[in-house]
């Protein structure tokens, strides 16, 4: 390994130096940071090797360093290239490497996408942050990125925060401190000081739209508007910075009536009364919760373009908002529910002793409890509840193999209610649903008890549990449905 010249580098320590005490990273007037470590984020490339020799000029004594390096599995043999690279960098600087990778089982990924590769990147980096929490990680993003980022947003359709581009600072633990330096200036520092990196030949394919940008849309802006081109988009994200107030922390909980996995709802009223930054703020932070609980976000631009475009009227309409989101508005609100696609089944027991109370929190919002009960206690644990919201189950009812089992479950296409003997045909639950004019939104996440393929009870719109065969045994189990917000609720099941 070359050893590099330092003062190729000397120019960019005051943008650094002075980064770093702004953000209160380094000890100043005998404050010491509560940072113990940094982490650096490297793919090899120029950027991420020009900010680890920076940031290796500035550190203090007692801090660590840790070098960390995502693996996304694009092509096999120039990642471990890659891997084998920063590995004598590793070496050579005495510092540690961790080695993340994607979860994909192929070594080669051709034509995945680029949101795709940042999301794995930055769950490995999210993860790392979450083990680690007396350290800060540094990205090596640089002006050109600003800039190629403010141009996808431009034509993508954003709110007015994304013409910030990418920030200096994500949260208070992600920092970029190269953000105002160009890539061509990178590049000429680190020939200069004979420091090598690593050149990815991706960065000249076309097929992705960075790379578009870069290599034709930047080129043709820059000649048609010279001198600077698109250099002066780096003033207008400077501008937007300081334009763009950030959300107060009560903010969301004032204005969202509701959050939980996979269901949000809150007055679209309010929330055109905000500002288009604060709108984009807001949403902001409604996915980055949901991303949290593990499931694929929607394009902040459909989002935007949506509740903006949206009527109040569209009730029962969904809106597809892309990922499995949908939008929808109900007596004012705009819900956004995501359309979960597999099945989910838990078999129903009634506990083994009497005031012995099982609870189930439901997958989509909700908990069910299951209480055992004696015979003479049914009419008390009645008087005072909601109609419907509670049925009663016999043990003797749920044999563990057979039709006869209990489940609880979610609705799925052709499910019917279980019949009396005066039926002469099985209803459809979905045929009672477009009789009580449900909201859509809130079918899929309505839980059913069903016995075998017969829907039995629903909350509050239909209970059969009184057909179920109780056999000789009297054990009953109340089994009651609590929704966070069953106000919302009655408003569609009216009085049973």
């Amino acid at each position: 390994m070359i050893t590099p010249s330092p003062e190729p580098l000397a120019p960019f320590d005051e943008i650094v130096r002075s980064f770093l005490l702004h953000h209160g990273l380094l000890p100043e007037n005998g404050h010491r940071p509560s940072f113990d470590e940094w982490a650096i984020g490297l793919s090899g490339g120029g950027d991420s090797i020009f900010l680890l020799h920076l940031l290796l000029r500035h550190r203090p004594s007692h801090l660590r360093i840790q070098l960390l390096h995502f693996d996304h599995h694009t092509e096999e043999t120039r990642n471990l290239s890659d891997r084998i690279f920063l590995s004598e960098i590793s070496k050579s600087l005495e510092l540690p490497l961790l080695l993340g990778e994607s979860p994909s089982p192929e070594k080669s990924r051709s034509g995945v996408s680029e949101t795709v590769l940042r999301q794995e990147r930055h769950t490995f980096f999210e993860q790392y942050l979450s083990d680690h929490p007396h350290s800060a990680l540094f990205l090596g993003h640089q002006a050109d990125d600003r800039i190629e980022t403010i141009l996808s947003n431009l034509f993508q359709g954003g709110g007015p925060r994304s013409l910030i581009g990418i920030s200096p600072t994500t949260g208070n633990r992600i920092f970029r401190p190269i953000l105002t330096i160009r890539r061509d200036d990178i590049r000429e520092a680190l020939n200069l000081a004979n420091i090598p990196y690593v050149n990815d030949p991706s960065n000249q394919d076309t097929s992705h739209l960075r790379n578009r940008i870069r290599h034709n849309l930047r080129p043709f802006l820059d000649q048609f508007f010279p001198p600077h081109g698109t250099r002066h988009l780096e003033h207008l994200a400077f501008l937007m910075e300081r334009e763009i107030p950030d959300l107060p922390p009560d903010h969301p909980l004032l204005l969202c009536e509701e959050e939980s996995e996979g269901h949000i709802r809150f007055s679209l009223f309010l929330y055109r009364s905000l500002k288009p930054s604060l709108q984009g703020l807001f949403l902001r932070w409604l996915m980055k919760r949901q991303a949290g609980y593990g499931l694929p976000v929607p394009p902040e631009r459909n989002l935007l373009r949506t509740l903006q475009e949206i009527r109040f009227q569209s009730e029962n309409r969904p809106f597809p908002l892309g990922q499995g989101w949908y939008i929808h508005v109900v007596l004012g609100r705009a819900v956004l529910v995501y359309q979960y696609s597999e099945s989910w089944t838990q078999k129903i027991a009634v506990p083994n002793r009497e005031g012995e109370n099982l609870r189930i929190r439901l997958p989509r919002g909700g908990t069910l409890s299951v209480l055992r009960l004696s015979a003479e206690e049914v009419a008390n644990h009645f008087l005072g509840r909601s109609p419907g919201m509670s049925c009663l189950i016999h043990a003797s009812g749920q044999p563990e193999e057979g039709d006869g089992t209990l489940d609880i479950t979610y609705w799925r296409p052709g499910l019917h209610i279980l019949p009396g003997k005066e039926d002469r045909n099985p209803l459809l639950v979905s045929s009672l649903w477009r009789s009580r004019k449900i909201a859509e939104v809130y079918r899929r996440r309505w839980p059913i008890l069903c016995q075998g393929q017969s829907a039995v009870w629903m909350p509050g719109l239909f209970d059969r549990s009184s057909l179920l065969d109780p056999g000789n045994n009297d054990v009953l189990g109340l089994l009651t449905y609590q929704e966070r917000e069953r106000s919302e609720w009655k408003k569609f099941l009216g009085n049973p």
